[in-house]
């Protein structure tokens, strides 16, 4: 935040108050309070971000929105899709701005993707495959291993942003699949989950996200591959959060590495700034509510499809 332009970190909000303002002193904040209440009626303030775990997603925008505070909100925007409509239906009766916090969009790499796609570079997308995974047991004090706090394991917490990053170059998902289980360790959450999916254009996808295999090359098998009639495109890390990393165009006329600086932006920080200068200018917000939405609907309907057997479920989760 204190990178971003159009924006001013003033306030924070934490329910321990000794930690709220060792936070605050650590980043030069003036104020911290341990109530949300009194973060709202801070007048300076006119953005909240929130970053509690999911389970506060929605009560918190709703708080915002009705003291006329804009919100980015982190993923996944809430637990339903029901909470997510209140959101966006809040924001919207208040007349303030929801976006959503899918950072992978503004990395350069993926933005260059685009691109390339975009200029056919690899003909008609067919096929996309993405991985989201690590290692990750459960532990006492972790609250994404909670189901109530999270709402599930890594199909809630990572695969927001696979969905996000899918739809973002590839269009909207129309069929569902998914298999969810817990088997690398006994926890309330599921800790492996793959999903099926047919876009609208008629590509089909697979999004694995687990919490329960070994990944000792994080920055080489997070990744995102998408194959076309022409070539394909293989990118990671996925989980940056700088814009480093690899893009490999795979086509008749060879490999290419198309690498891309280290200066370029921070995905974070040309999230923040899209966000501050649509606030200033009144453009448009570019990852609304409704995006978070669609994946919220994607996620549901992969926990429902992995209850019944793998069920294939028809829609346009929009």
């Amino acid at each position: 935040m204190r990178l971003a332009r159009e924006h001013r970190l003033v306030a924070v909000m934490r329910r321990d108050l000794e930690q709220a303002w060792a936070f605050a002193n650590k980043h030069g904040v003036s104020r911290a309070y341990d109530r949300v209440e009194d973060l709202l009626a801070d007048e300076e303030v006119n953005a909240i971000y929130v970053s509690t775990p999911p389970y506060a997603h929605a009560e918190n925008t709703i708080q915002a929105a009705e003291h006329g505070k804009h919100v980015l909100c982190e993923k996944p925007m809430a637990l339903t899709q029901a909470q997510g409509r209140a959101m966006i239906d809040a924001c919207r009766a208040n007349r303030v701005q929801l976006m959503i916090c899918y950072y992978q969009r503004f990395n350069a790499r993926h933005q260059y993707i685009k691109h390339l796609l975009t200029s056919e570079a690899i003909g008609r997308v067919t096929a996309a495959r993405i991985n989201f995974s690590d290692y990750y047991p459960p532990s006492l004090d972790n609250w994404r291993h909670s189901s109530h706090l999270s709402g599930g394991g890594p199909l809630m917490d990572l695969a927001p942003h696979c969905l996000d990053l899918l739809r973002y170059l590839c269009g909207l998902v129309i069929e569902v699949s998914g298999m969810v289980d817990s088997l690398a360790s006994d926890s309330p959450v599921e800790d492996t989950a793959t999903l099926l999916l047919r876009l609208a254009n008629g590509a089909q996808a697979v999004v694995t996200t687990h919490w329960s295999t070994a990944n000792f090359e994080p920055d080489r098998l997070n990744a995102i591959e998408l194959f076309g009639t022409k070539g394909t495109i293989i990118a990671a890390p996925i989980n940056a959060k700088d814009s480093t990393g690899t893009v490999r165009l795979i086509t008749a006329d060879g490999v290419k590495n198309l690498s891309v600086s280290p200066a370029s932006p921070r995905p974070h920080v040309a999230l923040l700034e899209t966000f501050g200068k649509a606030l200033v200018t009144g453009e448009p917000i570019p990852v609304t509510g409704e995006e978070g939405l669609m994946d919220l609907a994607v996620i549901q309907a992969a926990y429902q499809s992995a209850s019944r057997g793998g069920i294939v479920l028809k829609g346009t989760f929009q």
